[in-house]
């Protein structure tokens, strides 16, 4: 198994309450599988300041797996794959090489 994984994502993006949203699709190459998926959220956000576009804004406050505020829906399950866990405890090792994930507000 590699040690990182090129994915798909399809984030909704919505610039105001009032604005019309649509979703963005992001190619992502070489995420390190080793990463939970808030983490990833951070690279895919460092790359889009560096183009001068607006990061993903995504909930969250611990980032230790206890608030439960991570808010984000991953491929229409609330903080994504697997059971009774958070996203920032969702690692990237739950996608595989290809995956296209659609990520929603939580």
């Amino acid at each position: 198994m590699s040690d990182t994984i090129n994915i798909t994502l399809k984030v909704w993006r919505q610039a105001s309450a009032t604005a019309r949203g649509q979703f963005r699709t992001y190619e992502l190459k070489n995420i390190s599988t080793h990463m939970s998926f808030l983490e990833m959220l951070d690279v895919l956000n460092e790359s889009l300041i560096e183009k001068g576009e607006d990061p993903v804004a995504f909930d969250h406050d611990c980032r230790e797996g206890i608030c439960g505020a991570c808010g984000v829906v991953i491929n229409g399950q609330a903080h994504g794959p697997g059971d009774k866990a958070t996203t920032c405890q969702t690692d990237m090792l739950r996608f595989h090489e290809g995956d296209t994930s659609r990520i929603e507000p939580g």
